[in-house]
């Protein structure tokens, strides 16, 4: 293969991937004054075009808004195989985009903390494993992502992760339909409160206040919630260097085990190296291995970073369920956010040593034209179209749940050499089975919440059940051990000294909470490593 040396640069940092933890960490280390060279696969993102084309979009899913690149195609959560192939868990299909940004376009802005037990999982109850480092040393990261994000919330209320300091606006208002719901499971000591976010309750941060639009996914239409692309423009005026539509496919090692260059291809399929004094993998879960892997040679064989066996392995996402439910009283959902509010009950205790934990969440979302076609599809409803829609959005809502992942082997993402995407790389391939602890939590988690909607004066249908909540993690853990992980505490590469990881892969454990925060405050964390 050619490779135009031309276009080698030289920087202090090169970092693959432009979502919230390759952002952060760039704007970052280019305050600091280094030398900085952001790679992104795909293209940036005009947000009122978005918009436009999600509104004329008849299906409007994940990635409606967005333009899909010919040379770097992304998964689709209707139809995994397209993207995963035959051959991966047919069930698994997570979502994500890859733009500039990131899939910080297209996600719900929750933003819970970990909680203390989430980092000693292992220790408390005999389950997973333990991470390197504890709540406590994340903490004052958690804090700055806060301000760094713009999160809304109650600072009197910690929600079992203790806090250092303030939330910098104050937490979102709770919809009708939540208010509703939270006064009737009052009565029975069950608390509902708002979750923090990442939505301007004011305006913060060049971000105009929420208005309650309501598609808060896939999109913001106002820019109200953060999205990574704030960031990288903030790394961009401070001097560095972003390279988009660009994908990179190897990272080249020298015989000392130092990565020296990152080759990529722009969606020509002319390949290009850059060179740096340390790289950082700032992917996501399945494509960070997926790069890893693809980075296989002579002095790698398995992989980069990958002389423990474990690049790929302990893939974790959350399994969701969606129990929607009638009131006989109006509640009238789709107005304001769509997810703001949850049960706070669930997420820790004794019973961890036997099952999953669950953050549980009142959806607020009413996809009227989603709704609108489905019962125009429906013969029995077509005389009373109007009189169905008025019913399902005055009086319909939903209660869902996310049920922690614990780390397995098994659960993967390997090549697939006989799949290549449109740049001639081979694809990703996954491999993901729950096992009985997270299927002992479900089957606790959906009686529970349907006891909750009884309580609540309403009627349940039956769940839906997915095994992705959007959430991949893992696949390059960090830990002590360079058996048995990839990176160490400072997500350093245990096998290369100039080479980082960071984002959602580096988890060991995932917990109930989002996981976006948590990705935060890992990259805040390693950017205060990289520049002292």
């Amino acid at each position: 293969m050619t490779v135009n040396a031309v276009n080698s640069l030289d920087y202090d940092l090169v970092i693959v991937g432009s979502g919230v933890a390759g952002a952060l960490l760039a704007r970052e280390l280019a305050k600091a004054g280094l030398s900085v060279c952001i790679i992104e696969s795909g293209g940036h993102i005009d947000r009122n075009q978005a918009v436009e084309k999600y509104r004329n979009s008849l299906v409007r899913d994940l990635a409606a808004p967005y333009p899909q690149w010919a040379w770097a195609p992304i998964p689709d959560a209707g139809n995994a195989a397209a993207y995963f192939g035959q051959n991966s868990s047919p069930e698994y299909r997570p979502s994500y985009l890859k733009q500039v940004g990131g899939t910080t376009w297209h996600w719900t802005g929750m933003t819970p903390r970990f909680l203390p037990a989430d980092f000693a999982l292992h220790s408390r109850y005999g389950v997973g494993v333990d991470w390197p480092i504890s709540y406590a040393t994340l903490e004052p990261y958690y804090l700055k992502a806060e301000h760094s994000l713009g999160i809304s919330g109650d600072s009197a209320d910690d929600h079992g992760s203790p806090r250092s300091g303030n939330y910098p606006m104050p937490a979102i208002p709770m919809p009708y339909s939540d208010r509703v719901i939270a006064e009737r499971l009052a009565k029975h000591g069950i608390p509902v409160k708002p979750f923090p976010a990442a939505r301007n309750s004011s305006d913060y941060n060049n971000r105009p206040q929420c208005r309650g639009n309501n598609t808060c996914t896939p999109i913001c239409p106002i820019g109200a919630q953060y999205s990574a692309d704030t960031d990288v423009g903030h790394a961009v005026q401070l001097g560095a260097k972003l390279i988009d539509r660009a994908t990179v496919y190897r990272l080249e090692l020298n015989g000392e085990k130092h990565v020296v260059a990152a080759h990529y291809k722009l969606r020509d399929g002319t390949s290009h190296r850059v060179t740096a004094k340390r790289f950082v993998v700032a992917c996501n879960s399945i494509e960070t291995p997926r790069l890893l892997l693809m980075s296989a040679g002579e002095y790698a064989p398995d992989g980069v970073a990958n002389s423990s066996g474990q690049v790929g392995r302990n893939l974790m996402d959350h399994l969701i369920f969606f129990n929607n439910f009638r009131m006989s009283t109006p509640i009238y959902g789709g107005r304001g956010p769509q997810s703001v509010s949850g049960v706070m009950t669930g997420r820790d205790g004794a019973f961890r040593y036997r099952h999953a934990a669950v953050k549980l969440f009142l959806s607020n979302d009413i996809n009227i034209q989603e709704i609108a076609l489905q019962t125009i599809n429906n013969p029995e409803h077509i005389h009373d179209v109007i009189d169905v829609l008025k019913e399902v959005t005055i009086h319909h809502g939903c209660l869902g749940g996310e049920l922690e992942q614990l780390p397995r082997a098994h659960n993967r993402v390997t090549l697939d050499t006989e799949r290549l995407d449109p740049l001639s790389l081979p694809l990703p391939r996954t491999h993901y089975q729950i096992d009985d602890y997270i299927k002992n939590g479900m089957e606790v988690w959906l009686k529970f919440a349907q006891d909750l909607i009884v309580k609540m004066g309403a009627q349940p249908s039956l769940p839906a059940i997915a095994h992705s909540s959007h959430h991949p993690s893992g696949t390059a853990r960090m830990g002590h051990d360079p058996r048995y992980s990839v990176v160490d505490q400072n997500c350093r590469s245990h096998d290369h000294p100039n080479l980082y990881i960071v984002g959602g892969s580096v988890f060991p454990t995932m917990g109930t909470a989002n996981p976006t925060l948590t990705i935060a405050a890992l990259s805040l964390r390693l950017a205060e490593h990289l520049t002292a």
